[in-house]
């Protein structure tokens, strides 16, 4: 989803995102660099869903070259305090807006038009990870894909 595609973000709500984002940081003890915020900010103006060489041309846009390490090191620590999901059926990456919880996400994909849906289900979350459990698994995420109703008609 290029970012002329994706769903229009307001700068309030933009920014208001990623002032929580630094605080909920901060509470960790971890700190949401400039660099850091940058990538962020980029996923959420792809409607908060992106790949990393999207997200990587979004940035050499704005300064020339970037490595791609470069963008992956910020999603890994992006990942690390729960602030997105990294979707391996489609090796995209989401923003999470409930980063303080602590749990597995609980992804609905559609694979007809790529969009990412993350569910707060506590029962259907709860039960899969006991089931998981009882079968000594440890899940760090539940994808589940589907169709969404525009690519069902």
């Amino acid at each position: 989803m290029s970012p002329s595609d994706a769903p229009t973000l307001c700068e309030t709500t933009l920014q208001q995102r990623l002032t929580g984002a630094a605080a909920h940081c901060a509470g960790r003890g971890a700190q949401l660099t400039a660099q850091r915020t940058e990538v962020l900010e980029l996923l959420l103006r792809r409607g908060g869903q992106a790949k990393a060489y999207d997200l990587q041309d979004d940035m050499q846009a704005r300064h020339g070259r970037i490595a791609p390490t470069t963008v992956y090191r910020a999603l890994d620590f992006l990942q690390e305090q729960q602030l997105v999901h990294k979707v391996d059926a489609t090796n995209t990456f989401v923003f999470c807006d409930h980063a303080d919880h602590d749990h597995p996400a609980l992804l609905l994909i559609c694979t007809g038009c790529g969009r990412i849906d993350e569910l707060h289900d506590t029962r259907a979350l709860a039960s899969l990870l006991g089931t998981a459990r009882q079968r000594g698994m440890a899940p760090r995420a539940v994808e589940v894909k589907c169709l969404c109703t525009g690519c069902q008609a």
